[in-house]
């Protein structure tokens, strides 16, 4: 583990009374009343009041004599969404007293349900002691936390010192790579089959060679492989695959509509597209393609070269991870512009968007003309209450029943125009997919698979 930035803690210090003191200040308060119908205890009222303040002022100034605790968060340098992470809180006691604090951290909702807490802590001089929690994070991004807070007692224990460090730290959450990116995850098959992929490989004319099977009527003879053929007695054909190097340019839309939420999770449309957009990559780099990224919103705001490592993989994870999307409307003239200025060779474009409410025009001329030069296969993430419309798609009777006439008919036009802006589309020779979140991952991938063998 290591200390999140920043590295050097600014710590505040605030003084609070302690529950004994509240007690003491609500038994004199009892017996000053008390005194008003019995003027005997008017002595021994101002007697405890001038005790008391001696006490306070006495425990205030061995307080101030007394080092205050030392705090710091400690966490890995990257979460995962969906792993469950240890964090800990590393607090020390510099001084020559034993002392007893409260601990509380202030996390976000969506790596914890509740704050962190340690009641009672107690610290011996010199000790140092870590307190281990666990989070689930839910949300990919740059997480912010509030801060870490100690209330140490005093040494007569009337007062209560509070300790505040570490707000405005922030940890990084990456996207699920879970089961793509480990070392183990070193079978594609398995690793597509987990995400809905059916990964059947076209064998045929290709360049490369990938296997040897028997021949059969119809093989064209120049197939065969003779030495084969010698050493088994029979005819023997060579198989080959699609060539490799072909280039895939991923182009994510972080604009205002990929920002609205699936159903009732805290996942977002451009969550899902991120997800797709990793699981292309991952297949597409494991084919032994080049890929690249294009990430914009009314601005190009990312840009990777396409690559052909697989360890390139993570620099699509983290480019990603703090991709969030902004109050804006998608340009796509920006997207043409940016891969028609860089791209010469043909390539596939997988471009993930949602246009609802855009004109038309803004999405089918821009697209149409990276469609001259390039392959696109356009992914439109529809919403689920489109499906309302639709008792086939619907899930359960209920989702046709809940949806309210004006909603109806709202749906109804948009359904309409985005029908219409996906027709046109396909007529300038762009691909489409119209899909709810689930459906984008697996669908994509197949549709990417289908692509490349078809040549």
């Amino acid at each position: 583990m290591t200390a999140l930035a920043p590295a050097s803690l600014a710590a505040r210090i605030s003084l609070s009374p302690d529950a004994r003191l509240l007690a003491a200040v609500g038994l004199w308060v009892l017996a000053a009343a008390a005194s008003v119908v019995l003027p005997a205890l008017a002595l021994a009222v101002v007697v405890a009041a001038c005790a008391l303040a001696g006490a306070v002022v006495l425990d205030f100034v061995l307080l101030l004599r007394t080092p205050r605790l030392a705090l710091a968060r400690r966490a890995p340098e990257r979460l995962q969404v969906g792993s469950a992470s240890q964090l800990a809180v590393e607090v020390s006691n510099p001084g020559m007293r034993r002392v007893v604090a409260d601990l509380y951290d202030e996390v976000p909702r969506d790596l914890a349900f509740t704050d962190p807490t340690f009641p009672g802590v107690a610290l011996e001089p010199g000790e140092t002691k870590r307190l281990v929690y666990r989070v689930a994070p839910q949300v990919r991004g740059d997480r912010g936390f509030g801060p870490l807070a100690s209330l140490a007692r005093s040494p007569l224990g009337l007062l209560r010192r509070r300790v505040v460090a570490g707000a405005g730290e922030s940890v990084r959450v990456l996207p699920d790579t879970s089961r793509f990116l480990p070392a183990e995850a070193l079978s594609p098959k398995q690793v597509l089959a987990s995400l809905g992929v059916k990964p059947a490989r076209q064998r045929g004319e290709g360049t490369e060679f990938e296997s040897l099977r028997d021949y059969v009527l119809g093989d064209d003879p120049r197939r065969i492989d003779w030495r084969a053929t010698a050493r088994r007695g029979r005819l023997v054909t060579r198989l080959h695959q699609h060539e490799r190097n072909h280039t895939v340019m991923i182009a994510l839309d972080a604009s205002r509509l990929m920002g609205s939420h699936v159903g009732a999770t805290q996942r977002t449309k451009l969550d899902t597209a991120v997800d797709a957009a990793l699981a292309l990559a991952w297949s597409a780099l494991h084919a032994g393609d080049r890929v690249g990224l294009v990430v914009f919103d009314r601005e190009r705001r990312l840009f990777l070269e396409p690559q052909s490592r697989r360890a390139s993989l993570r620099a699509f994870v983290e480019s990603l991870a703090p991709v969030q999307s902004r109050l804006v409307e998608a340009d796509y003239r920006v997207l043409s512009a940016s891969l028609l200025g860089r791209r010469q060779k043909r390539s596939l474009v997988v471009l993930l968007t949602d246009f609802a409410e855009t004109d038309p025009d803004a999405i089918v001329t821009p697209v149409s003309l990276l469609a001259r030069r390039h392959r696109v296969l356009l992914v439109a993430l529809r919403d689920r209450r489109f499906d309302a419309l639709d008792p086939r798609r619907a899930r359960t009777r209920g989702d046709v029943e809940e949806t309210g006439l004006y909603e109806r008919i709202v749906l109804d036009d948009l359904l309409r125009e985005r029908e219409q802006t996906l027709a046109r589309l396909r007529l300038a020779g762009i691909e489409t997919l119209d899909l709810v979140s689930e459906e984008v991952t697996p669908s994509v991938l197949n549709r990417y698979l289908a692509m490349r063998h078809e040549g």
